[in-house]
Parts: C-alpha cells; sequence; structure tokens
C-alpha cells in the first residue's frame, strides 16, 4: 500500500510538474513576442495566444495581465476614438481579472493606472481631472506596495510631464520622478522571464523630452 502511495504522489507531482513547465514554455514564447510587437498584427497573436492560456490556467494572472496590456497597445494604434476605446475599456475589465485573481500586486496597478493614462489621451479635456486622479493614486498604491518597480516611477513621472503647472505637473517636476524611474530600471531584474519588464526605452525617452526646453 505504501509503495502504490509513493507511486501515484510520484505520478501527480510530475504531472503537476509537466503542467508548469508548458505554462512556462507557452507564456514565454509569447512574452517575446510582446516584447518585439510592432503592429497590431503581433499584438492581436498574442493577445490570442495568452487568451488560450488564461483559459487553461485560470487561477494565473499573467496571462491576463498580458491579454490586457496587448489590448492597449493595440488601442494606441487605432484611429478612431470609438475603437481605442473599446480596446482601452476591454484592457481594463482584464485588469480587473488579474486583480481579483493576485490581490494587491504592484504591477497590476500601474497596468492599470496606464490604461487610465491611456483613456485620458483619448479626451484630455473632459476626462483629465477625473481619470487623472484615479490613475494617480493607482500609481501611488504601485509604488507603496513596491517602491522598487521602475515602471511605477515612469508612470507618475508620466504624468507630471503631461499635467500643466498650474495644477501640480511640469517638466521640473516630472524631472527627478523620471531620473529615479532611469536609475530604478537599471538595477531592475524579473524574477522570471514571464513578469513585466517593460518600459526602460519608454523612460529613457521621456527623460531626454523632459530635459529639453521649450
Amino acid at each position: 500500500m505504501k509503495k502504490i502511495t509513493l507511486v501515484l504522489f510520484g505520478l501527480l507531482t510530475f504531472g503537476v510538474y509537466a503542467q508548469d513547465a508548458k505554462y512556462m514554455q507557452a507564456m514565454e514564447k509569447n512574452v517575446v513576442i510582446v516584447d518585439s510587437a510592432k503592429d497590431v498584427s503581433a499584438y492581436q497573436s498574442a493577445y490570442n495566444a495568452f487568451e488560450r492560456i488564461g483559459n487553461a490556467n485560470p487561477k494565473e494572472w499573467l496571462p491576463l495581465y498580458y491579454q490586457s496590456f496587448c489590448q492597449v497597445m493595440i488601442g494606441l494604434r487605432q484611429e478612431e476614438n470609438g475603437k481605442k476605446d473599446e480596446y482601452f475599456d476591454s484592457a481594463e475589465k482584464l485588469a480587473d481579472r488579474a486583480d481579483s485573481i493576485s490581490k494587491d500586486n504592484s504591477e497590476i496597478m500601474v497596468l492599470k493606472s496606464f490604461i487610465k493614462s491611456m483613456m485620458i489621451s483619448v479626451d484630455p479635456m473632459s476626462r483629465g481631472q477625473r481619470l487623472g486622479m484615479q490613475s494617480g493614486m493607482l500609481t501611488g498604491k504601485a509604488m507603496q506596495l513596491d517602491s522598487e518597480n521602475p515602471r511605477a516611477y515612469l508612470l507618475k513621472g508620466s504624468g507630471l510631464m503631461y499635467t500643466p503647472p498650474q495644477y501640480g505637473g511640469g517638466k521640473d517636476k516630472a524631472l527627478p520622478v523620471l531620473e529615479e524611474a532611469v536609475a530604478k530600471f537599471k538595477s531592475f531584474k524579473p524574477t522570471s522571464p514571464i513578469m513585466p519588464h517593460w518600459g526602460e526605452a519608454r523612460a529613457h525617452s521621456m527623460l531626454e523630452q523632459c530635459k529639453k526646453t521649450e
């Protein structure tokens, strides 16, 4: 009986390991696609793959995270504001689902803040004040959860850069935050290849823009 139990335990352990290995392999393959994506087609292909992975692994938050991220990237490449909103709304729902699986996750807070800021870009005049406050709160929470998350500093610096000085923003306020974002990206090491690691090039670009005089 003891031998049978050990055999069954071994088979179960092997099955779990094989499933985890398959999940990691699929995730790594498609994270690479996201890292190199330049157009809607590539992001859509990755989105479809992450959707399949997520359906097969409903307790994992990262497939939902990357689905959401892909929707944002596709939305940014739409010409019509109505289509942009469709993708950003979809991205927000996916991020909320990821949040329900992994509570108090700094990376998910950053993603949700990013989505809010993209929603603002569709109609800054009517959305800026309300969504800007929400985005800022999400960024602040992300920094509280992980003070070394460089994407949180990137989002905070970007928000300050595009906020008029009369409302507490401006390049002078954004500069030190973006400098900190760049510094944190230099020391940042994701815990695995499938963890979020985007934003470094954007941080450098934003910092250079911030340094330029009008």
